[in-house]
């Protein structure tokens, strides 16, 4: 997020007045004193740039000296008069700066500016392959290497751009039609881009593609966009059974397209074409998880159980426990123990599959088989998750934590954290540059061994930086340190809101801790594709019929992103939804997620007649099942981090029907 010189004042003084302690030392004081100042500094010298007001700036820039985001005043500062292309103060930069973040994003804007204006053989000069992803970088790129460099090799570089399946960057057009008269668009490059159009579902560019086409590739690709826009032709057997690849793609592509219509006509159809075409095995397994997928969709089970048992070879684990899901819910629990057994060993050891498999034999076998069940619930309850916790309980014994602190030595944090691109991350997260600052911390971070990731997880746990010590625990593969996997972040604020909020309804800590761990990873400024936002991630609409009801002012969106106003509204939510479903907490953790309607209406369709651990794993959306199991096992975790002992169900849970 970035922000401007108004904002950067309100937001400032947010920052400072939420981190600095309520009570500092009189040792604490002066440095915290300094660090505001310094941060003011900064944003005169910024303004200074803006307003080009040199004298200001130079004197503003002395007294930064030492500074971590000193940098910055260089790199805004040449941001500004970039339109010029001072190339020796551009080459200044480059240098001073290589191997680091601004170095990179400088060189990111010099290539944009080179390649609008067309200055192709400073482009050449400026780029660097290793560090530039961007399509319309690259597509300058070799642009500028076909005028003034390796045709050849240029070209070889375009058919990679080419073969896509959507529109590119406007910036490749030029390129493209360069390539284009120069003869490098030959009718199977055209052809695959349509099909690969097609695939997206890009009709308007496959007819653009199509117009590049000529003679039977032409009229190929006219009957693979019929075929898209009506599959129900491929019913027609004997129209497609050619002995040519094109016409296997165009079948393939049309039998995906009719199962979405139809997966029982798709399947029939498979199995004449099936026989006629010798098809690639990958390509025969896409197209059955395709027809499968279809016939979940559709709720044709019978349909489904038919593709799985006649084909003998299929063993897609999605499909197989999908169907065991299915049987769950209608509590068949023979079916379920055919199903989970058609499943790859590997997911049948999993503690999943190993707790509903000793489910299946206390509800076929009674007693006879209670030792085999008594094992599958042991395995299962060694590990510290739902599955484990939900087996614990069953045997009566305690959870499997495994907390187990990362090996990690203070000198290694101190150092760590010393680091110039690690003092830059924070000062800019401080000062609420946070977009920089996470482009600053992933880029200080990235290549880091096992080891120093775990060490930068606890330098970011020390400064309040919870999401990126969870993200650097999770990259470095150490899942035992539950202190910083778990953390106990804004405890003040959680605390204080299930004080208040739970005077009503069932709401703890632990729940407000679970979901928000769940939710954002503690990213106070998370922000997700469908517009929630932050800790607890609340939709502004969600949070503005929140605040009405709770008294908490709500000026404005960007309110959210403040820790106390989001966990204030967020835990209201929650308890407004605990007290609509009975203070069942499995509930309230689907409707926080998938909304209340929509959990209201699942029970509708169960009519209270499965048991809580049936109803959670036949929650139609996969996401939500695996939100609820997270949150209920988070809540155990966090009460274990908090010296408290917290079965994952309370009695009302463990014994409603659903």
């Amino acid at each position: 997020m970035s922000i401007d010189a108004k904002g950067f004042a309100l937001l400032l003084s947010l920052v400072l007045s939420s981190t600095l302690p309520a009570a500092a030392t009189s040792a604490e004081r002066p440095d915290a004193e300094y660090a505001v100042a310094q941060r003011e500094k900064l944003q005169s010298a910024r303004m200074a740039i803006a307003q080009g007001d040199r004298a200001s700036l130079a004197r503003i820039r002395g007294e930064l000296a030492g500074y971590p985001l000193l940098p910055y005043l260089d790199y805004w500062e040449l941001s500004k008069k970039l339109s010029r292309l001072p190339y020796g103060e551009i080459d200044s930069f480059l240098e001073q700066y290589r191997d680091t973040a601004i170095g990179d994003w400088m060189r990111v804007k010099v290539l944009r500016e080179l390649g609008s204006r067309q200055r192709f053989r400073a482009y050449l000069k400026y780029y660097d392959a290793g560090t530039i992803r961007r399509t319309s970088l690259r597509c300058y790129y070799a642009d500028a290497l076909a005028r003034h460099g390796d045709k050849t090799e240029a070209y070889r570089l375009v058919e990679d751009l080419w073969l896509v399946g959507h529109s590119q960057a406007e910036e490749c057009d030029p390129l493209f039609a360069r390539w284009i008269r120069d003869g490098g668009l030959t009718d199977e490059l055209a052809w695959r881009r349509h099909m690969l159009a097609l695939e997206a579902g890009n009709l308007d560019l496959a007819d653009y593609i199509a117009g590049k086409m000529s003679g039977e590739q032409a009229s190929l690709a006219a009957l693979a966009r019929s075929v898209h826009r009506d599959p129900g032709q491929l019913l027609n057997h004997q129209r497609f059974l050619r002995s040519s690849p094109h016409y296997r793609k165009i079948v393939l592509h049309g039998l995906g397209r009719l199962a979405r219509r139809s997966a029982e006509d798709a399947l029939t159809a498979w199995r004449h074409y099936d026989a006629g075409y010798l098809f690639e095995e990958n390509e025969r397994e896409a197209l059955l998880r395709e027809i499968a997928l279809q016939f979940a969709r559709q709720d044709n089970l019978d349909g489904l159980r038919v593709l799985v048992q006649q084909s003998e070879n299929f063993s897609d684990e999605r499909t197989i426990e999908w169907l065991a899901r299915q049987a769950l819910r209608e509590l068949d629990w023979a079916q379920v123990e055919f199903w989970i057994n058609r499943l790859p060993e590997s997911a049948r050891n999993h503690e999943r599959w190993l707790y509903w498999r000793a489910r299946v034999l206390e509800e076929q076998y009674g007693d006879a088989r209670q030792q085999e069940a008594a094992y599958l619930y042991r395995r299962a309850a060694q590990e510290r998750s739902y599955y484990g916790f939900l087996a614990a309980d069953t045997l009566g014994q305690n959870y499997s934590f495994v907390d187990r602190p990362a090996p990690i030595n203070a000198k290694a944090v101190e150092e760590m954290s010393a680091r110039p691109a690690m003092q830059r991350a924070r000062e800019l997260q401080a000062i609420g540059e946070l977009y920089h600052a996470r482009r600053e911390w992933n880029y200080a971070t990235r290549g880091m061994d096992h080891q120093q990731l775990l060490t930068a997880g606890k330098v970011a746990s020390s400064w309040g930086w919870y999401h990126k010590s969870i993200r650097s625990v999770l990259a470095a593969d150490y899942l035992d340190d539950l202190e910083l996997r778990f953390p106990l972040a804004f405890a003040d604020i959680v605390t204080d809101a299930s004080r208040r909020m739970g005077q009503q309804t069932a709401l703890d800590p632990y729940l407000i801790y679970a979901v928000a761990r769940q939710e954002s990873h503690f990213s106070h400024d998370a922000k997700s594709g469908a517009g929630a936002l932050g800790l607890m991630q609340l939709l502004p609409s969600t949070a503005r019929a929140t605040a009405r009801r709770a008294g908490v002012q709500l000026r404005r969106n960007w309110d959210l992103l403040s820790p106390s106003t989001n966990i204030a509204l967020g835990s209201f939510y929650l308890s407004t939804l605990l007290n609509r479903f009975d203070n069942n907490r499995i509930l309230a953790a689907a409707a926080y997620n998938a909304g209340p309607t929509r959990v209201a209406q699942w029970l509708k369709e169960t009519r209270q007649q499965l048991p809580y651990d049936v109803w959670i794993e036949t929650i139609p959306y996969h996401e939500t099942r695996k939100y609820v199991q997270n949150v209920l096992a988070y809540s155990v975790i966090y009460a274990y981090r908090s010296g408290t002992n917290l079965p994952l169900l309370r009695e009302n849970e463990a014994t409603t029907r659903l």
